[in-house]
């Protein structure tokens, strides 16, 4: 869901017929109607939103209309059609460093809060005027209590007793990056305090293609140690991987599923509706339960079991490190290569 989209291409089409093509096509005509185009991911994050958030919706008079793809190719559609008179997305759905990116493009517009009452209710430091925060979780260490002792800092990564047994997920490369520029002073916009300390770990950590990938050495022993988000631990450990969750003393970083209107979308009042409902606590307790991953508002209570296996306290929620935007659209390319040329290597 984070993988980023070179748009020079598309903004070189300047929303012509051509970069519309590449896009997937003109936006379809729509009558004047209550139906609400969401650009959602599919699998679980689909059925659920049909489940959990279209009947609430359904109540006000909006249909749910799914159109289904993969990020980079919903930012695609988004920025092509941008400039049209309406687009075919009502709302899109987008992680929160790829809505930074598109928000930046002028592409959305901002949150009426008198028309999205619910939003009262997010915790405040995940509140954006373009995008509501529908479901998070947060980066945490993640270990094998039988292979290494519990770390409570990404710093205690650079202690002996974990040498050789830490593994990283490629694919979080920037995640593991802002670990280590937390470990070692960084700031949210300023990385560079991880340079040193990861080439001085070079030797000590085996990379890894996938999450999965990361999983299975955990679960065969190779690795003791990882940062991982809480929520794709926690199914991990649903599903017999022998791991335990510590919250780092740092700050976790929260990674947060998002969802905003279109600036020229087709039914503005419906997609305010639909925005409304994806924040009614019964939805986003349906989605915590079944993914793990959070709710992002206060009213949503969790039972205690389950609070206690994906939950951050308030102070921890506080203290969450959360990286400046401008700083990661600008610099995250060029992260990219420095983790393969010179990291990874």
């Amino acid at each position: 869901m984070t993988m980023k989209l070179d748009r020079r291409l598309f903004l070189a089409t300047g929303g012509t017929a051509a970069g519309l093509a590449l896009a997937g096509g003109m936006p379809r005509a729509r009558a004047a109607t209550r139906e609400v185009v969401v650009g959602t991911w599919g699998g679980d994050y689909e059925r659920l939103m049909k489940k959990f958030v279209a009947p609430l919706a359904a109540k006000q008079g909006v249909r749910f209309v799914a159109d289904v793809g993969n990020a980079p190719a919903r930012k695609t559609k988004l920025i092509a059609q941008s400039h049209l008179p309406t687009n075919s997305m009502d709302i899109a759905c987008l992680s929160n460093d790829d809505m930074a990116e598109v928000a930046a493009l002028h592409t959305l517009a901002d949150i009426n809060e008198t028309q999205v009452p619910n939003i009262a209710n997010v915790f405040p430091n995940l509140r954006k005027p373009y995008a509501i925060p529908h479901i998070y979780s947060a980066l945490v260490l993640v270990y094998n209590p039988a292979i290494v002792p519990k770390p409570n800092s990404y710093a205690d990564l650079w202690k002996p007793d974990y040498a050789g047994k830490i593994g990283f997920s490629d694919i979080l490369y920037i995640y593991n990056i802002i670990a280590a520029a937390e470990a070692h002073g960084g700031k949210p916009g300023n990385f560079d305090a991880a340079k040193k300390p990861l080439l001085a770990l070079r030797d000590k950590v085996k990379i890894y293609p996938s999450n999965e990938a990361v999983a299975n050495a955990l679960h065969s022993t190779e690795i003791g140690v990882t940062v991982m988000w809480k929520a794709r631990a926690f199914q991990w450990a649903k599903n017999g991987v022998p791991v335990k969750f510590s919250v780092p003393d740092e700050g976790a970083t929260p990674v947060v599923f998002e969802a905003a209107m279109t600036r020229n979308a087709n039914n503005p009042k419906g997609a305010e509706a639909f925005l409304n409902a994806m924040l009614d606590p019964q939805a986003q307790l349906g989605f915590a339960e079944a993914m793990g991953y959070l709710p992002t508002v206060s009213n949503a209570k969790l039972p205690k079991k389950l609070d206690e296996e994906l939950g951050f306290t308030e102070a921890q929620r506080k203290n969450f490190f959360i990286p400046d935007e401008a700083y990661m659209i600008k610099t995250t390319s060029q992260w990219l290569d420095w983790w393969r040329q010179d990291f990874r290597g």
